[in-house]
């Protein structure tokens, strides 16, 4: 699979080490009772082939042409290695 990545609309390259972390649902107790909480954003993890900055950057991935994923970025180490929540996923 092809995952290439997009800061502000222009391609900065293809990444090849894309992982992601699926959140899942929790039971939680609330005031006694047993409640099934929602999941958080999945949290997914690249080496990005340029350097980004945490607080300009605006990335989008692209995976085969087919699911565009848009990212809110958590961590950024060494200016290439990205941790970031996947916001939203749409088809393409």
């Amino acid at each position: 699979m092809a995952y290439i990545l997009f800061d502000h609309g222009k391609k900065v390259g293809e990444i090849t080490d894309w992982v992601v972390a699926a959140n899942e649902p929790v039971y939680k107790n609330v005031l006694g009772k047993t409640v099934l909480s929602t999941p958080a954003n999945n949290e997914c993890s690249f080496v990005c082939p340029k350097p980004v900055n945490r607080k300009k950057s605006k990335l989008t991935v692209i995976q085969d042409g087919i699911i565009e994923f848009s990212l809110q970025i958590n961590t950024v180490k060494g200016a290439t290695f990205v941790t970031a929540l996947i916001v939203s996923k749409k088809n393409l």
